[in-house]
């Protein structure tokens, strides 16, 4: 089978080297600030922690959200396990959920209105 030459117009090529003069501004190495994040971890320690179960392809997929308690737009999202059937999940992400956190009481909440905030 032979390969076939493949034109493109001067709008497209234009496009295309438009596209990779900005991936070359673009492409920056990041700071270590930046993963910040996963080696400053002790804040995870003060975490509340959500389960979440989502339908995905007939199957339910659980995910786990930590959450900072005192600063709440600091969190971080993980997919734990997948499950066949609803009940079977709920229940697998209330022993994920509490497994995950470190505090076993539940004392430590957020809540939708600390995602209200108006920065100007």
């Amino acid at each position: 089978m032979k390969n076939k030459t493949v034109y493109i117009d001067a709008t497209c090529y234009e496009g295309l080297l438009d596209f990779m003069n900005q991936q070359d501004k673009d492409d920056a190495h990041g700071e270590i600030i930046d993963l910040d994040l996963f080696y400053n971890d002790q804040w995870l320690l003060d975490s509340a922690v959500i389960d979440l179960v989502v339908p995905r392809h007939g199957n339910w997929i659980i995910y786990l959200v930590f959450a900072y308690a005192k600063f709440p737009l600091r969190l971080i999202k993980r997919k734990i396990t997948k499950c066949n059937t609803l009940d079977k999940a709920r229940l697998t992400a209330g022993y994920m959920r509490r497994l995950a956190a470190k505090d076993q009481r539940g004392t430590l909440t957020v809540r939708k209105t600390d995602f209200d905030q108006c920065l100007n």
